[in-house]
């Protein structure tokens, strides 16, 4: 049954508990704001990607994450590296073996289908088709079957392309038509061509960048923008990021003020980073590490009272900040 989809569907659950999955085993929470909510509802009406800019760490997969989980949708995901090409996206094709079985006499070479694995936008045009090209590289949707939350087809497929401005600027320039139109050819298996026929199950396409390099003009005009950036303002920096803390890591500390200490002291190391010229700077993602990594010490704390009497939480937030904070140093 198709999920109905409304600004309450975002908004009316303050904090959203994510499944946890092999490729995200980690616990984690999302809070949407209306401007996220607003933007993938925009999406999902236009049937246009949403592009999501942003730091590295501020979230932006996260909110694909949750947006799948509200929405109970299948999450098809392709993480771009320096190495992806376009049909990654379509499909994945194992030469090699077929190589193998063509030089192997007692083998031979098997039906096309024994090669061809379907690739996440493949599943999220026509899941049905795609099922029947698994090959030996699935790219399954994420399904959160046996969770509370589970997914269904009826309700479209959410594609996630992940940190897309780590490809080679060609990849988002192929990707135009296929993301325009919901299709695409598939040479192996005699030029069939792979479509959305149902657009009331079109899938909500997302796609991530860090920003380290610009997108093609023309690929960012087919999509529609949200822009996530940290607050400025040192009082709103930290309540934001001491909120999404306490969300996350609940009464598990002693004193509640180390979420609004541990910002502020962020804050002021972004500061400092700034003054000095440096653009990379710590955010959402290293205030959490840090928290996890104070938690980790506080299962040690009566080890660590017996060679330092006087540690504490507070001293643990001054211990671990070299750790957190030393990759944006020079």
């Amino acid at each position: 049954m198709k999920t109905k989809i409304s600004l309450a569907t975002f908004l009316d659950t303050p904090f959203i508990s994510l499944d946890t999955c092999p490729a995200w085993p980690k616990r984690a929470v999302h809070n949407f704001d209306r401007q996220q909510a607003v933007a993938i509802l925009a999406a999902l009406e236009i049937k246009r990607p949403l592009l999501i800019r942003g730091e590295p760490g501020i979230g932006k997969t996260q909110i694909a994450r949750a947006a799948a989980q509200a929405l109970r949708m299948p999450l098809a995901t392709l993480v771009v590296n320096e190495r992806t090409e376009t049909e990654d996206l379509f499909w994945r094709y194992d030469a090699l073996r077929r190589l193998s079985d063509a030089n192997d006499p007692n083998r031979g070479v098997a039906d096309e289908k024994t090669y061809l694995s379907a690739g996440p936008l493949w599943w999220a045009l026509d899941h049905v088709s795609a099922a029947e090209y698994k090959g030996t590289h699935s790219q399954e949707p994420f399904m959160a079957e046996g969770t509370a939350f589970p997914r269904d087809y009826a309700n479209g497929v959410l594609l996630l392309i992940d940190e897309i401005d780590k490809a080679d600027r060609a990849v988002p320039n192929s990707l135009l038509e296929a993301l325009g139109n919901y299709s695409f050819e598939v040479p192996y298996i005699g030029g069939k061509r792979v479509c959305c026929t149902d657009l009331d199950r079109a899938p909500l396409i997302i796609i991530t960048t860090n920003n380290e390099q610009a997108l093609p003009p023309a690929f960012v005009r087919r999509c529609l923008v949200l822009d996530l950036v940290l607050d400025e303002e040192k009082e709103k920096f930290v309540e934001t990021l001491a909120e999404r803390g306490k969300a996350l890591f609940g009464q598990k500390f002693t004193d509640p003020k180390i979420f609004e200490n541990v910002a502020t002291q962020l804050y002021e190391k972004r500061q400092e980073l700034k003054e000095s010229g440096e653009t990379r700077l710590p955010g959402q993602a290293e205030y959490l590490d840090h928290l996890e990594a104070i938690l980790v010490m506080k299962k040690y704390e009566l080890a660590m009272k017996k060679y330092k009497p006087d540690w504490n939480e507070d001293k643990a937030i001054d211990e671990l900040a070299a750790l957190t904070y030393a990759k944006f140093d020079h």
